[in-house]
């Protein structure tokens, strides 16, 4: 009699990943990406009025879409 998958377990075949140190973005660095986004979103209103707020949003829009995509392709 052959022996299977389901008789030996699944975990012999599965990737063992608990050993992959996770890094942790720091607060410094978000604090500081969040600074240059509304410095930039600021720069457009002032250079461009209510335009450059408008093709703010759509920007911010596509790349939230793309990063949707990338998160949720493949596995």
């Amino acid at each position: 009699m052959t022996m299977t998958t389901a008789d030996s377990g699944v975990s012999a075949y599965a990737a063992n990943h608990s050993e992959t140190e996770h890094k942790q973005i720091t607060p410094a660095f978000m604090f500081t990406l969040a600074l240059v986004v509304v410095a930039l979103a600021a720069g457009m209103v002032v250079t461009m009025g209510l335009g450059g707020l408008i093709l703010w949003a759509v920007g911010a829009t596509w790349i939230m879409l793309a990063l949707l995509v990338v998160m949720t392709a493949g596995g």
